[in-house]
């Protein structure tokens, strides 16, 4: 009997491992069919918690974040209240010329007078990534040290593939410096990992970005527009169109959808290069969103195995193996 289930043991295993495959290839083979036929460069990953399931297009091509990057500039800044460098409470100089005109800016709309104005780290943090403040993203890189000092964090925490390297007010000036700042859709879903596992700051600064950036509405029509009403969605989204007719269009998003029960899906999102009309391009996105959505929330389906049919010796026998 010993032997016999023995030789069973292979066969089901293998069983097991094709339904799983299965399982993965589905959401790969979905997912490539909603990006084939675009004009764009476009890259996409999809993963579990466990890493168990996941998607993945152009994963490891660089792709401009523009305004993505401002998520690990604000790890960066946090890092530096996390070692005692910086408060969350304390008022940070700024001087007007630091809050330029002709760019998007809640900030400098908020604080009109005075040649410098102090404003707390805390809302510096949360205008540039809830409201994805372009002046508050410069501030944030001057108390980080400097775009390469962010890199730094990155790899100190083996995240490869990502660099910022330049600022806000130089990718205005024109189209190819914001492909400095470059993500692959792989390193973007590393630094999401990393921080959904509470492995980049403290509890409390963690829990002030998470918060921060589970508050963003803007882009609504990404991510979240195909995600049931009240799902979590802790996310940063990237767009450019200044220079379309040189480059084409660049849209992000990246985020941690928060599952019924409690479990995060990874998704990155980078379209660069787009020539199409930015409603066509920015489709393929909430498109992504829905199809990981039902994947994952989608009950699964049993495996089925073959019944081993004992034969009437072993059935006496059984009771002895």
């Amino acid at each position: 009997m010993k032997k016999r289930l023995a030789a069973l043991m292979p066969g089901l295993w293998m069983a097991f491992a094709l339904s799983f495959a299965c399982q993965a290839q589905s959401l790969q083979e979905k997912i490539g069919a909603l990006v084939a036929g675009h004009r764009a460069h476009i890259g996409v990953t999809v993963g579990n918690a466990g890493g168990t399931e996941r998607a993945a297009i152009a994963a490891d091509a660089l792709f401009p974040m523009q305004s993505v990057y401002k998520f690990p500039i604000a790890l960066s800044v946090l890092d530096r209240v996390d070692r005692g460098e910086l408060s969350l409470e304390k008022r940070i100089a700024i001087s007007r010329s630091e809050l330029r005109p002709g760019t998007w800016s809640p900030l400098r709309d908020r604080y009109r007078k005075g040649k410098t104005v102090f404003i707390p780290l805390a809302e510096i943090v949360r205008t540039t990534m809830t409201d994805s403040d372009n002046n508050g993203c410069d501030i944030l890189l001057r108390l980080a040290g400097a775009p390469e000092k962010v890199t730094a964090f990155l790899r100190r925490h083996g995240v490869a593939g990502m660099t910022v390297a330049t600022t806000e007010r130089a990718m205005h000036g024109d189209w190819p410096i914001p492909f400095r700042n470059s993500s692959t859709p792989a390193a973007a879903t590393r630094l999401l990992r990393l921080f959904e596992e509470k492995k980049l700051l403290k509890p409390r600064t963690h829990a002030f970005l998470w918060n921060a950036m589970k508050n963003s509405g803007l882009s609504p029509e990404r991510l979240r527009s195909s995600l049931p009403p009240q799902t979590p969605l802790i996310h940063k989204t990237g767009t450019s169109t200044a220079f379309y007719r040189k480059q084409g269009m660049t849209i992000n998003d990246m985020g941690i959808i928060v599952l019924p029960d409690g479990q995060p899906v990874f998704v990155t999102v980078f379209v660069s290069h787009g020539k199409e009309p930015k409603a066509v391009t920015e489709k393929m996105i909430p498109d992504i969103a829905r199809v990981t959505w039902r994947h994952f929330t989608a009950p699964k389906k049993p495996v089925k195995t073959r019944k081993t049919v004992l034969f009437p010796a072993e059935e006496k026998n059984r009771d002895r193996s």
